[in-house]
Order: C-alpha cells, then sequence, then structure tokens
C-alpha cells in the first residue's frame, strides 16, 4: 500500500495538456517530439483540419466596454491565459471559443459527475458575459468529455502522456479562435470530490485559460494537486477577462498589456 506521501506525489503528477494549430503537448519532465510538426510549444499539437467559422453570439449587457480589474488580476490572467502549459515557442497568444460551446459526456459518469459538469457549464456562461454559450447536450460536440479508467486514456486520445488523472486538449483555428476540445477524466484512483475537482479545472482550462502556477492555493489553476470544488474570486475575474470583447483570439501578451493598461486607466 501506498504511503499517504507516496500518493500524494503521484497525483501531483495529474497535469492537463492542450492541442492546438501547430504546438504538441508534454507533460511534467516529459516531452513528445514529431518530425512533421513545424513548431512546438506547451500544451499543444498540430491540427491542419479545416473548421468552419463559429456563430458569433452578441455580447451580453453585464460585461461593459469600460470595465477594469486590479492590477493582481492582470498579473494573474497574463500568467494563466498567455500561450499554453508546457514546450511554448513563439510568442504566446490568446486562444477561446466564440458562439457556440456543446459538451457531450461519454464513458461511465456518475449522477454526481454530470451534476458538477451541468453546474459548472451554468457558471462559466453567467461568467462569460453571453461571449459564448455553453451547453450540455447528447450529439453533434465541440468538446467531449471521457468518464474513463486512466488507462483507457490513451486510446481515446492519442497526445495522451501517463501518468495524469485529468488531461484536455484543445485545437484552434488560424485566427486562434479553439474550436474543439477533448477532456479526458479518470474514473479510478480518485475520490468523487476530486473527480468533481478536475472536472472543473479540466473543462476550465479548454476555455484558453491553458496554464497553471504555484501563486494561489485556492485557485483552480494551482499547479500541486488540490480537491478544491469552486472557482475562487480571482478564478472568476479570469474567466471574466478572457471573454471580454476586448480581448481577441491571437493577441499577443503585448497587445493584451496594453488593452487591460487602457481599460484600467479609463476606470
Amino acid at each position: 500500500m501506498k504511503s499517504k506521501t507516496a500518493e500524494r506525489m503521484s497525483r501531483i503528477l495529474t497535469l492537463t495538456g492542450a492541442i492546438s494549430l501547430g504546438i504538441l503537448a508534454a507533460g511534467v519532465a516529459r516531452s513528445l517530439t514529431a518530425k512533421s510538426f513545424d513548431s512546438m510549444g506547451g500544451g499543444s499539437i498540430s491540427s491542419n483540419v479545416p473548421v468552419s467559422q463559429p456563430k458569433q453570439l452578441q455580447q451580453s449587457k453585464t460585461i461593459r466596454s469600460n470595465s477594469a480589474y486590479s492590477q493582481a488580476q492582470i498579473d494573474y490572467f497574463m500568467e494563466i491565459a498567455m500561450g499554453s502549459e508546457y514546450n511554448q515557442q513563439g510568442a504566446p497568444r490568446i486562444r477561446k471559443w466564440s458562439g457556440e460551446v456543446r459538451v457531450q459526456a461519454f464513458g461511465k459518469p456518475t449522477s454526481e459527475d454530470l451534476r458538477t459538469l451541468r453546474t459548472v457549464i451554468s457558471e462559466i456562461n453567467g461568467l462569460a458575459g453571453g461571449a459564448i454559450q455553453m451547453q450540455f447536450l447528447t450529439s453533434n460536440p465541440n468538446i467531449t468529455i471521457h468518464f474513463v479508467p486512466e488507462l483507457q486514456f490513451k486510446s481515446i486520445e492519442p497526445a495522451y502522456i501517463p501518468v495524469n488523472f485529468g488531461f484536455f486538449v484543445t485545437r484552434w483555428n488560424n485566427q486562434g479562435i479553439i474550436n474543439r476540445a477533448n477532456v479526458l477524466v479518470t474514473t479510478t484512483g480518485v475520490t468523487q470530490k476530486e473527480r468533481s475537482h478536475l472536472i472543473r479545472e479540466e473543462l476550465t482550462q479548454a476555455l484558453g485559460l491553458m496554464r497553471d502556477s504555484y501563486r494561489y492555493a485556492d485557485s483552480m489553476f494551482y499547479q500541486p494537486w488540490t480537491d478544491i470544488t469552486r472557482f475562487s474570486e480571482l478564478d472568476k475575474s479570469l474567466i471574466r477577462m478572457l471573454y471580454l470583447p476586448q480581448i481577441r483570439p491571437g493577441m499577443t501578451a503585448s497587445e493584451v498589456m496594453r488593452t487591460l493598461s487602457s481599460m484600467q486607466a479609463n476606470r
């Protein structure tokens, strides 16, 4: 039987991955290489599949053009939202969804898994302020979430990197608009509370908040293993900020900083 320390250390290996245009996913102390890829970057893989442009949704009035955020919120947003976690090459850019986000569950989710999924989707819709509309459906998804044992992850997602209890893969077009995502959540080796955490973390990071941090222990994006099942107030701010109309897909860090600084100055 594993000691509690050993078990905790093994769970720290639970990571997130992401797949996107021209970048390859990698995990802690691990990397993937592929001769066919021209560029490598944190948490993503090349995808040249043609995708139709998503339908644009009208921005909700709950997010105002003159909204402003504190310096701490801006700093954390820049850490989490710019680029992806592993093997980042080139200038990190904003990646985000636009329009409808259709989520479908596969595998063997528990009733609590499904309840958590619906709750997270509802919260994200409120925080995004109408910029996207997430729906929990039974067909035609552009986000698939699989509830299966970790041993099956590789067969479902070829880019999966062992050993992770939660994993996500996103793909975006050449404008930086995310158009597909694949999320994996283990049904073995974790408690129900930990699974609820993984559902929330992986789905949220698949929105475009793809990096982790050691900065805030109560954050959904905290690098070490946790089992928190609520967004912190700072997490909520990051989701709101990412889906502001002024923060556009493909923006570089300098462009984002100029935009946020201008909003802060006009507060």
